[in-house]
């Protein structure tokens, strides 16, 4: 219109009109773009909070043994880049294939209104243009497969060497580690040079084909415009519509790279929320004596025999469980809690089958002092309360006087307000135990196991928690891993698992 009636044909009142309606036309697609980012963003922030706290929800209530199976990067990497992955198909591909299908249509109806013979030319190379995609888009997703098992593996040697970054130091390994990281990384580079690779083909050939209805349009086109059959205006028209229509189709090749960079994600968080879950049955526990007995009792780890046919009494008071490295002490602990199912045989706690018991009703009777205390960046009275978040401020005073806590406490100028730093790394190996003992006490459960406790810590702290134990001893059904004999208290019921073996 604009070079046909307005130039051409001196037609100068219709420049007012044709002004405003490009305003118009501006100003709502400046709108509609501030929507349409918007709505996307919080769909994708919306979904990925969705998705990433489901996942996370399975995690927690699937099955232990599942993490013997899987790497703690593994998981992260799952849980955090794989689902952001995931969500992008639904927030960013499918938006844009609903927007892209509308563009393609409206430019495609104009042309043919213009002249159906050269959009039949013009767009015959988008079929060149599909067969391209598909082929490079099986490229992308075997690529991809192979680039996220990479990622999740780099992720989980970071974890694992800035864990054990003290020994790194001690030990002098610096070399090492650095050469551990370096070929892990060396394969994500390789793997992601790979991608690069393909998409950037995949790139090039699109931009190629989708020059060639251009050039096709220019020669038929302008072959018609020299015969007089075509007006230059409807040619120019002509031409803006031809890039309107392969605009949107050269989008898709991007949309089509990002699905199928983003099946294999799908795939690797199907296969967390497919987690064997932790089931339990529906009875609650009603405990009176806190008797548990193991009565013929058989677990492995895979291929691995820990136990078989174990038979073995724990009463109220003292109980200890001694035994070699491997001997199946640790199992035992979490055989108890409910962590780990037995293969074969029952565990009973003052007669109930505890695997037909509600796993809350379970946890609501047992505390756990770990050889690792698990503690985490907070403060003294954060890491301690996190026991029974019910507790008031004056069950965590009495907790830590309880376990000699109170004197440091009292020593350092924050109070429970001390951070304790990442996993603890600010106090001595006994204040973090003392602190694990604290959070196990303010549960206030009948039934208190320790794994190894006092393994890692000074002779005074492991006096002042065995002395804490003798001061509850007559209150609970108390476990105990010991490697020290001499701890062991008299009388006191004892399993030795280096006699049953």
């Amino acid at each position: 219109m604009i070079i046909d009636n307005i130039f051409i044909n001196k037609e100068f009142q219709l420049l007012t009109f044709v002004i405003l309606g490009m305003l118009v036309i501006f100003g709502i697609s400046a709108v509609t773009s501030y929507l349409n980012g918007y709505l996307m963003g919080r769909l994708n922030n919306g979904l990925y909070k969705e998705v990433s706290e489901y996942l996370f929800s399975v995690i927690l209530s699937s099955s232990m043994k599942n993490y013997h199976e899987v790497d703690t990067g593994d998981l992260m990497t799952r849980v955090m880049g794989n689902v952001q992955l995931v969500v992008s198909i639904s927030s960013t591909i499918v938006p844009h294939i609903f927007t892209s299908i509308i563009t393609i249509i409206l430019p495609f109806v104009i042309m043919l209104h213009f002249n159906v013979y050269l959009t039949l030319i013009t767009i015959s190379p988008g079929l060149l243009f599909v067969v391209l995609n598909l082929y490079f888009g099986r490229k992308i997703e075997k690529n991809q497969k192979k680039f996220l098992v990479i990622q999740s593996k780099i992720t989980s040697i970071l974890k694992e060497l800035i864990s054990i970054l003290p020994m790194i130091k001690v030990f002098n390994l610096n070399i090492w580690a650095n050469n551990k990281f370096k070929n892990i990384n060396n394969e994500y580079y390789s793997t992601s040079m790979g991608f690069t690779k393909i998409s950037s083909a995949n790139g090039s050939f699109n931009s190629f084909v989708i020059a060639v209805p251009t050039i096709l349009f220019i020669v038929f086109g302008g072959e018609m415009v020299i015969k007089g059959e075509l007006s230059i205006g409807t040619f120019t028209a002509f031409l803006s519509y031809i890039s309107m229509f392969f605009t949107p189709i050269s989008q898709f090749s991007s949309f089509w790279n990002l699905y199928k960079s983003s099946t294999p994600a799908v795939d690797r968080i199907k296969e967390v929320m497919d987690m064997e879950i932790e089931e339990k049955g529906g009875e609650k526990l009603n405990l009176k004596d806190g008797t548990i007995v193991f009565e013929d009792v058989d677990f492995a780890y895979g291929d691995k025999v820990i136990l078989r046919g174990f038979d073995a009494e724990f009463y109220k008071g003292l109980n200890y469980i001694v035994g070699d490295n491997g001997a199946g002490k640790s199992t035992i602990m979490q055989l108890v809690c409910g962590i780990l199912s037995p293969n074969k045989g029952k565990i009973t706690i003052d007669g109930q089958d505890i695997s037909k018991l509600q796993q809350k009703s379970l946890f609501d009777h047992i505390s756990v002092v770990f050889s690792n205390p698990y503690l985490f960046k907070g403060s003294i009275y954060e890491n301690v309360i996190v026991g029974n978040l019910k507790a008031e401020k004056s069950d965590v005073e009495d907790v830590c006087r309880l376990v000699e806590l109170d004197a440091f406490i009292k020593s350092n100028e924050d109070g429970y307000d001390y951070d304790v730093g990442e996993a603890g790394q600010l106090l001595s190996s006994g204040e973090r135990q003392k602190m694990a003992l604290a959070r196990a006490l303010i549960r206030k459960t009948p039934i208190l196991l320790l794994d190894e406790a006092t393994k890692s810590i000074d002779e005074d702290a492991r006096k002042v928690m065995n002395n804490t134990i003798k001061k509850i001893q007559n209150e609970k059904t108390i476990i105990i891993i010991t490697h020290n004999s001499s701890e062991i208290e008299s009388p006191s019921n004892i399993i030795n698992l280096n006699q049953r073996l």
